[in-house]
């Protein structure tokens, strides 16, 4: 849906909330990934300035350099999103004011589910943020875990790294008995407590190539 559409439909209009996905850097090199609701304050057919409360501290004082931004909002039960560039971050009187570019196109979520099996090896996992949910970014934080179970619709790990649906992950490993690295896509569906400081990840593949899906569900298959 284009944003002029947007606009003229007044799906997005001033003093409505949406959501943003702000995923980057941190100052310690770390990943950051923050989500929550922001409340919209102008928006023209070129940018739109959305703002939160600050409460005990500015999650952004953390923020070293931003990698990429989702903005989403909903519409009679349907979510629209796309990707946006950070333009400017400034606080006032309390308040964390963003500006953004206005999206050229927004896109419809879908969700599909995939059955699971269990993996019986634990394995370590290679990742990278690279995206929200099919849309890719140009760069991307990576981050290290260790493989809990695989099945050809998705695997689940463990990280340290904090994550959130609905990002888009590139996971590379190697299997025990295999000689091939596997590296394949997918979003994150739930994230759960693993530990006092680690997190179990679920992830369903997507873009990963059919020929690739079926070599993971007949190892899978052996190893059951």
């Amino acid at each position: 849906m284009k944003w002029n559409d947007v606009l003229t439909q007044d799906m997005v209009i001033p003093d409505t909330d949406c959501q943003l996905i702000v995923v980057g850097e941190t100052k310690e090199g770390g990943p950051f990934c923050y989500e929550d609701s922001f409340r919209i304050e102008k928006v023209t057919d070129k940018q739109l300035t959305v703002s939160f409360d600050i409460r005990a501290q500015n999650p952004f004082d953390r923020l070293e350099h931003v990698t990429f931004v989702e903005y989403s909002f909903r519409e009679r039960g349907v979510q629209f999103y796309s990707f946006v560039q950070l333009l400017q971050m400034e606080t006032h009187k309390g308040k964390c004011l963003l500006t953004l570019s206005a999206p050229e196109e927004l896109h419809l979520f879908q969700n599909r589910r995939y059955n699971r099996i269990t993996l019986p090896v634990k394995t370590p996992v290679m990742c990278k943020i690279v995206g929200i949910r099919s849309n890719s970014a140009k760069h991307g934080i990576s981050f290290t875990g260790t493989m809990l179970d695989l099945c050809a619709g998705g695997l689940a790990l463990v990280t340290n790294s904090r994550m959130f649906k609905p990002l888009f992950l590139e996971v590379s490993f190697h299997l025990p008995d295999e000689e091939e690295k596997f590296l394949v896509s997918g979003e994150v569906l739930r994230v759960t407590p693993y530990s006092i400081d680690s997190y179990r990840v679920a992830l369903e593949f997507r873009d990963t190539p059919e020929s690739l899906l079926q070599r993971i569900h007949a190892y899978c298959e052996r190893h059951a």
